[in-house]
């Protein structure tokens, strides 16, 4: 009983400090900023804000990979677009990087002065590689499923979010796209990218903004795929159906 409570305690502090803030303008990146990664990596770069537009003008461009005997050119494809504020590129190595070294990421050569909003302040984003490639695709070990819905109502507005539990076995950092639409005619289909931390993924939306816009109660259907750090997909799984949380407070 006394895990029960406080493994529910830590979700709930999870939720609430995912919801805590807005994440303001910026850019993110998968995998984390400071995560090991394989040599055969790609990275995601999502604009987030007055950054969107930007992100979404690298397509078909190229950036650089820089470590300090070796230097790798990436270039930039399309990936996911939603109407929320937010759009995220797919940046593929060209070639390969080289095992045990770090590579910095110079994002300030087509994006000055942007912020880096899952990395350190200030700093440009770097990665340590590992030993070798990554060869094999994630597998399920559990499929992903809704545990249990977050509400939380700020002075910005309300924020949702609902909890999937999942298990992949997988050695690379791993990461979901999420394709979000509601169960009866609404919204355009929403599609994102949600890192997953500890066999933990939160879908739902911050305040002011967020990964998906969810209204009060409504029924949703999200068709997920999960994917490693070089791109490789785990088997399909049948799509999860849920009820977005409902602010039963409000007038």
């Amino acid at each position: 009983m006394v895990l029960r409570i406080l493994v529910s305690l830590f979700v709930l502090l999870c939720a609430r400090a995912a919801s805590a803030q807005c994440l303001g303008d910026g850019v993110q990146l998968f995998p984390t900023p400071g995560a090991i990664v394989p040599i055969n990596s790609r990275f995601l770069l999502e604009g987030v804000g007055t950054a969107r537009e930007s992100v979404v003008a690298l397509v078909g461009k190229k950036l650089r990979l820089v470590a300090d005997t070796h230097e790798v050119e990436v270039k930039a494809q399309r990936g996911w677009e939603s109407s929320l504020g937010r759009a995220t590129i797919v940046l593929k190595v060209v070639g390969k990087l080289e095992p045990d070294k770090r590579y910095t990421l110079r994002l300030d050569e087509l994006l000055p002065n942007v912020a880096v909003l899952n990395g350190r302040a200030g700093a440009l984003p770097e990665w340590n590689t590992g030993k070798g490639a990554d060869t094999q695709p994630p597998r399920w070990q559990k499929r992903p499923a809704v545990s249990e819905g977050f509400l939380r109502r700020t002075a910005q507005g309300t924020a949702r979010f609902v909890r999937l539990n999942l298990s992949l076995k997988e050695e690379s950092p791993a990461y979901l796209v999420v394709k979000l639409e509601p169960r009866r005619p609404g919204p355009s289909i929403q599609q994102y990218v949600v890192p997953v931390h500890n066999n933990t993924a939160f879908i739902g939306h911050e305040a002011c903004s967020g990964t998906f816009a969810m209204e009060d109660g409504r029924s949703y259907r999200a068709r997920i795929e999960a994917f490693d750090a070089a791109g490789h997909n785990a088997p399909p799984v049948p799509p999860v159906d849920f009820e977005a949380p409902a602010d039963y407070s409000a007038p």
